[in-house]
């Protein structure tokens, strides 16, 4: 091989050991921006079912202090306490 296709030889092979190594620098950076948006995802769920709990927990409590006297009243508090066992709010 003469002086000329050993210098094509060498640039090929720096070009693509340079892609590869862009290659895997991207893949890894996307995977680590994907678990930090996964983690985010799932703190934004947690505070969403905390304020969610505090809401059903207030209504719940208020028609234990006083219960309603109507059958629509009455399904609506029955469907909060439903709603608080099922987002497992605290008691």
């Amino acid at each position: 091989m003469s002086g000329r296709g050993w210098r094509v030889l060498v640039l090929v092979l720096v070009a693509t050991s340079l892609g590869l190594t862009l290659a895997l620098v991207t893949a890894n950076r996307s995977a680590r921006l994907a678990s930090e948006a996964a983690t985010e995802a799932q703190e934004a769920r947690e505070t969403s079912e905390q304020q969610l709990c505090l809401l059903v927990i207030g209504f719940d409590e208020a028609y234990r202090e006083a219960p309603p006297q109507t059958p629509a009243g009455r399904r609506v508090a029955d469907t909060v306490a439903a709603l608080r066992r099922i987002y497992g709010c605290p008691s």
